[in-house]
Formats: C-alpha cells, structure tokens, sequence
C-alpha cells in the first residue's frame, strides 16, 4: 500500500468511528445537524443562484435563464428544512415506511406463494418480510423512535466499518513481506 492511501485510509477510519460514536451517543441531535447542514447547504446554493444571476455578465439572448427560480426554490427548501427540521424528519419516515410495508407485504406473498409450491426455504423469506412489516409500520406509526433506532444503527455500521478498517490498515503495517516482486 502506498503511504498516500495508508493515510487516506487512517483518516476515513478515524471519520467513520468518530460519526459512528457521534450517532450511537447522540442520535437526535445528529440527525437534526444533518437536516440543518442540508438546509443551510441549500439556503447557500440558493442565495449563490440568485447573486450569480444578476451578477453574471453573459447572460445567452434567447435562452431561458432559470437562476432566480432555481434560488428561491433553494432558499423555500432551506428554510423550511431549518425551521421544520421535525416535520422532515417524521415525513422521510412515513414515506419510507410506507415504501417499507408494501415491499413486505410483496414478499409475504412471495413466501407463501413459496410454501404453497413446496419450496423448501420459504419461512425464512417470511421471517424477514414479518420482521421488515414491523420496522415498516413502527416507520409509519412512531417515526421519531423508528428512525432513532435507525440512526443508532448506522451509527454502529460506521462504527464496525472504520474499527475494521484501521484494524486491517495496523495489520498490513506490521506485516514484512517476505518477498519482493519488482514488475517492469
């Protein structure tokens, strides 16, 4: 490994463990600094797209320039990111548990589609569509401890990930090769 990806490598790691820990410990606050990262993110973009129109010099005669609308559009979206940073959240939510219950609901069928035929491994496929039916309709019902878990989840994901990566990155650095290869 080349001492540029080594350090590439190291930072990601520690990055990942450090917002993995971030999210295990404090996951309602994390999520309401992405929501809010987002929101000033476009509120930025959408300012930009408004001042780059008026400032700009070039404008193309007989094009539809559609900055300002682009801006205003970013600023709505930004400020209502900031200012209902819950409503986002608790909306993501039932839209993805909606989107969750009718994709176990499918799979539900499939299983039993599968036991009704005499496939041999239908209950696992059931199992699961049972257990993503609750995660769906907890998404639906109670979004703010549904997406609480969710986060924490991703949370340890991240957290696994860097530890096994800097796991690996320390192991290729203690190990010598025990031969060279030198391809020309």
């Amino acid at each position: 490994m080349s001492k540029t990806f080594q350090k590439t490598l190291l930072i990601t790691s520690i990055i990942y463990i450090v917002i993995g820990l971030i999210l295990i410990i404090w996951p309602d606050a994390a999520r309401q600094i992405i929501i809010y990262a987002i929101g000033a993110a476009a509120l930025l973009y959408g300012g930009f797209r408004i001042v780059d129109f008026f400032v700009r010099k070039e404008h193309l005669s007989g094009t539809i320039q559609i900055g300002v609308a682009l801006g205003i559009g970013c600023l709505l979206l930004g400020l209502f990111l900031m200012l209902k940073a819950d409503a986002v959240v608790a909306l993501l939510a039932a839209i993805i548990g909606v989107a969750v219950i009718i994709d176990s609901v499918l799979r539900l069928q499939i299983a039993l589609n599968l036991r009704h035929d005499g496939v041999k491994n239908w209950l696992i496929l059931l199992i699961t569509a049972l257990v993503t039916l609750v995660f769906g309709i907890l998404l639906l019902f109670n979004p703010f401890t549904a997406i609480k878990v969710a986060t924490i989840i991703a949370g340890v994901s991240l957290l696994i990930d860097g530890a096994f990566s800097l796991w690996g990155l320390l192991q290729a650095d203690n190990s010598t090769p025990r031969h060279t290869i030198t391809i020309k």
